[in-house]
């Protein structure tokens, strides 16, 4: 039986929330019911929205809650640098 993917993360956010700081290793042996594949996607999706971070410490990833300053839906306007296409110079 497949496990839905909006339970996953919202049994993700709950751990990560409840921690604090995850590592992605310790997330896993938290969600035995649940694949390697189900839960990258998940880690995936989420933090693409914003709603955790996912950072590399040494040789493991660590998840955290965002905070609202670092989602860049949350930046005002005056906050937030726009990222801009820089073409490289032609070869000689």
């Amino acid at each position: 039986m497949s496990i839905p993917s909006a339970h996953i993360a919202s049994r993700i956010l709950a751990i990560v929330q409840e921690r604090g700081t995850i590592s992605l290793e310790e997330l896993l042996t938290c969600c035995p019911e649940t694949t390697w594949s189900q839960i990258f996607t998940s880690v995936d999706a989420l933090s693409r929205e914003g709603t955790i971070c996912l950072r590399r410490r040494n040789f493991e990833y660590e998840l955290q809650v965002a905070s609202p300053l670092s989602s860049p839906t949350l930046l005002p306007a005056s906050v937030s640098t726009p990222i801009t296409d820089r073409q490289a110079p032609p070869l000689p």
